[in-house]
């Protein structure tokens, strides 16, 4: 498993961040191949905005690739540039 650069995860916490009720939030994300997915909680009520998202492709350098509702939390997805 890998982690994104310590400077990519605050930019991304940042944008983040907002759609979170809680202060003590921590960036969730998995990334397989070339992959990039976070999680959000459904539970927060605020779906990420199509301006967020292309915000974030812009810090990953990635397109964005889906965006799915599973089992109470939002799933969205990069794929990087290769």
């Amino acid at each position: 498993m890998t982690d994104l650069d310590k400077e990519i995860e605050e930019k991304i916490y940042d944008i983040l961040k907002k759609y979170h009720k809680d202060e003590d939030y921590n960036l969730n994300y998995l990334i397989t191949d070339d992959i990039v997915t976070f999680f959000l909680s459904i539970n927060e009520g605020n779906l990420v905005t199509m301006e967020d998202l292309y915000k974030l492709s812009g810090i990953l350098n990635a397109k964005i690739k889906d965006m799915v509702l599973v089992n109470q939390e939002y799933r969205f997805s990069f794929e990087m540039e290769k």
